[in-house]
């Protein structure tokens, strides 16, 4: 009787075998990091404007995964950790797919269960490709060149050779690089990472002319990270540089942390002249107005070539140096060999470098070392360093906060864009911050305590597992260990900033992930597992996930059908000029592609609202209110859709509601004046409107009044309690609006004095103003009531506007 065959024998060695499909899909990955980036890095802002580069990514990296799919049914072994893991990562997307059915956004919520189905997509791409020294070979080559021209671009606009709107943008009086990002400290998070894992390759290759050019690459790099002016970046760098030492043997850490060293100097030596040139280039190219074309630099102008002159020369340098430290290897390592027996040794230098580091830190920022070596505004950068500034004051306050939305939300979270629409009903102060600025903090906030788990276990199991077997071929020094460097890194930044809402930027992690978890999957075995080796199991994980890409591509195919449909109507409006019911026609069509789309919604309620006004027809106001109605369910928190539910009201005429509204605006946006002024001279208006027929009703209308204003002033006074260092944000102080509202109130409740007190700022503004104007009649009348006048004050109101007097006169009636 012949031997059973072992469940094994039907998965094809993935070792040996030469997959067209497998290669294909590596292109078709290298395409999306080569390309997609350059759509300001894929940034989800939760808004129209930035959603359509994404839908293409999506669709385009889900078609891919299709391929990838099809060498993953052949190749796959459900008996390696592979398997476990990767259903691991699909728990991500499942608990943000959960989470939107309770979701405060409903749209964004998708928007994340899409963006999250994709770094899925990444890890168990990277998971399942990444199975042999050439494809991690390739894996390297595609983040590196990915990564480099993305340095390059940024160093061509800082040249004045290509200009991108907002690859440089001024801000707190410097003129901060952004590559294409669009947002620094997102780039210089991506620099961090970058200048790591170059300073490692330029270490750890084979190859000298791969040496070479990662040991090139690193001053321009160091540049590009000294104009993002990002203070955080600089204070994680020495950290993250010693956790990397830590995994290095001996000799390399000597060679690595060498290299960092020279390339780092060398790159300061010519810090200073580069930078006042680039000043002097953007100071010139920079358009002068929005709309305005750039002045850019020819690539024959001298000032720019000065600057590739220095950065060349400096490059050069340091890869001089950088080959001068590899040679000497050989020779630490033998000298160094009797070190590494000890279980201790590799901790020894980033010991010594945490002390002499520390030494070095406070000689630079207690002594004018900083100011001589580094061009001033990057010195007074550094020197500001504490942990008072406003910058992280503002970053705990989002903390907090975050927590506080948690604290309702504990679970599963509000949904994915949870943070951006409810921030504001929580903040302790009135910042304005779309992102939570910590991909963890944002992350509790959206799947809840149960997802944030799920992920972080996740992301340990992989670097538990990583490192656990890594460090066991330490002294090979393999170059895999890149890709922990790169997600490591990244991830220890964005725990202090947003970086992780670029696609672009996640997809790196996970893909980085993936491979993490791809390296030792051999050294693990799950017998249990093995039947689904079977041919009767084992495509029945490919063809879901196959089932649910197609699934994706078709929704998201027609979310961006609908964003098409809008750009046509919003083109028919702008540029056209069409009546409204031609521009109805995409717009319904948008709508009914994606109905939860809070921006085609609100855009149909405000050209409804604005044929009311122009018609009169009732009709059109009686369509924005069923639209309001159906939008507020799936965005009850969208502040336009609330001020649209209120305009709505009063053209209706229906104050009850009107006044409903505006109490729902102020419960959700606590900090946004505007809704005190309007639902204070709401409660005004009305109360002098009912005062005859109904003075208790006017009186309860006036009290509550009276309540928005206490609750303003006691707002007030809890921002006077902020630190000195940190911003305010948002103005929230008593508006001429919002006085003369109050002063209505006031004069309603027979309060002459209180009144007079309030009103007496306004008699030196500008009556050409409606609402100063009232606020000076108000004002004149408890004058009178008191037995008081002020003639001249009356001239100029009457001067302002005849009708003044008439107006003056009845309110003394």
């Amino acid at each position: 009787m012949s031997k059973p065959k072992s469940h094994n024998t039907k998965v094809k060695n993935k070792n040996l075998d030469f997959s067209v499909t497998q290669w294909c899909s590596l292109f078709g990955v290298a395409v999306f990091f080569l390309f997609f980036s350059y759509q300001s890095g894929l940034f989800n802002g939760f808004s129209f404007d930035f959603e359509l580069p994404i839908y293409e990514a999506l669709m385009y990296v889900f078609a891919v995964f299709l391929v990838v799919l099809a060498y993953l049914s052949r190749y796959m072994n459900y008996d390696r950790p592979e398997f476990p893991v990767g259903v691991g990562m699909l728990l991500i997307p499942l608990v943000y797919w959960i989470s939107s059915f309770q979701a405060v956004s409903y749209h964004n919520a998708v928007m994340m269960v899409f963006v999250t189905a994709l770094y899925a997509v990444f890890f168990l791409s990277a998971q399942s490709l990444i199975s042999t020294r050439a494809t991690r070979i390739a894996a390297e080559l595609i983040l590196y060149v990915s990564s480099y021209s993305i340095v390059i671009f940024g160093i061509l606009n800082a040249m004045g050779h290509v200009y991108r709107k907002h690859a440089i943008w001024f801000t707190s009086g410097t003129y901060r690089l952004s590559s294409i990002f669009q947002y620094s400290n997102t780039y210089a998070g991506f620099l961090l990472a970058l200048v790591l894992c170059a300073a490692f390759s330029a270490v750890n290759a084979r190859l000298r002319i791969v040496s070479w050019i990662h040991a090139f690459m690193l001053v321009p790099i160091w540049i590009s990270l000294m104009l993002t002016y990002s203070r955080g970046a600089l204070v994680l760098l020495p950290v993250l540089a010693l956790a990397v030492l830590i995994f290095l043997r001996l000799d390399r850490q000597i060679a690595y942390g060498g290299v960092l060293f020279v390339s780092a100097a060398v790159s300061l030596m010519i810090l200073g002249p580069f930078t006042d040139r680039y000043v002097e280039i953007v100071q010139s190219v920079l358009p002068e107005f929005e709309g305005a074309p750039a002045n850019l630099r020819s690539i024959w102008d001298w000032v720019s070539w000065q600057n590739w002159l220095w950065l060349i020369a400096a490059a050069t340098v340091s890869a001089c140096l950088t080959e001068a430290i590899r040679a000497a290897q050989p020779w630490l390592e033998r000298r160094l060999a009797g070190l590494e027996k000890y279980r201790f040794s590799s901790l020894v230098l980033p010991a010594a470098v945490v002390v002499l580091g520390g030494l070095a830190i406070g000689v630079v920022l207690r002594t004018p070392v900083a100011e001589k070596l580094l061009p001033q505004s990057i010195s007074e950068r550094i020197a500001n360093i504490n942990f008072r500034q406003h910058s992280v004051l503002e970053r705990l306050t989002f903390y907090r906060d975050a927590l506080k939305v948690s604290a309702d939300y504990p679970l599963l979270g509000a949904g994915g864009g949870g943070w951006n629409a409810l921030y504001e009903k929580y903040q302790n102060n009135p910042y304005i911050s779309r992102q939570a600025h910590s991909f963890f903090f944002q992350t509790l906030v959206e799947i809840g305590w149960i997802g944030l788990l799920f992920l972080i276990a996740l992301i340990g199991i992989i670097f538990v597992f990583y490192l656990r077997h890594y460090w066991k071929e330490r002294k090979q020094q393999p170059g895999h260990l890149v890709f922990f460097i790169l997600a490591f890194s990244i991830l220890a930044h964005s725990m202090i900033d947003f970086d992780m809402s670029f696609v672009y930027i996640g997809a790196l992690v996970f893909f980085s992930l993936g491979v993490l978890g791809a390296v030792y999957r051999d050294k693990i075995r799950l017998s249990r597992l093995s039947i689904l080796n079977q041919a009767r199991w084992r495509y029945l994980y490919p063809a879901f996930l196959g089932l649910m890409s197609v699934t994706m591509i078709v929704q998201v195919f027609q979310e961006y059908t609908s964003a098409h449909y809008y750009q046509k109507a919003l083109n028919m409006a702008v540029i056209e000029q069409r009546p409204l019911h031609d521009l109805l026609e995409p717009l319904d069509q948008a709508i009914a592609n994606s109905p939860a789309h809070p921006t085609y919604t609100y855009t149909k309620i405000e050209w409804l609202s604005q044929a009311y006004r122009q018609t009169g027809d009732r009709s059109y106001a009686l369509q924005a209110k069923e639209l309001i109605e159906r939008i507020k369910m799936v965005e009850p928190y969208d502040r336009l859709i609330i001020l649209s539910e209120y305009r709505n009201h009063k053209d209706l005429g229906e104050y009850k509601e009107l006044m409903e509204a505006l109490e729902d605006g102020i419960s959700k946006f606590q900090w946004d004046i505007q809704f005190y002024e309007a639902a204070i001279m709401e409660y005004a208006v009305n109360g002098n409107s009912v005062k005859a027929a109904d003075p208790d009703r006017a009186h309860s209308y006036w009290n509550r009044g009276m309540e928005l204003y206490e609750e303003v002033l006691r707002r007030k006074q809890l921002l006077a309690l902020l630190p000195e260092e940190q911003l305010q944000g948002r103005d929230f102080d008593v508006s001429n609006f919002l006085r003369q509202a109050v002063g209505q109130i006031l004069f309603g409740q027979g309060r002459y004095e209180d009144a007079v007190a309030i009103l007496k700022p306004m008699i030196e503004t500008d009556l050409s103003d409606v609402y100063n104007r009232i606020g000076v009649r108000y004002y004149l009348a408890a004058l009178h009531m008191l037995g008081q006048s002020d003639a001249d004050l009356m001239n100029r109101l009457i001067e302002a506007d005849s009708n003044e007097k008439a107006y003056f006169e009845s309110l003394l009636q």
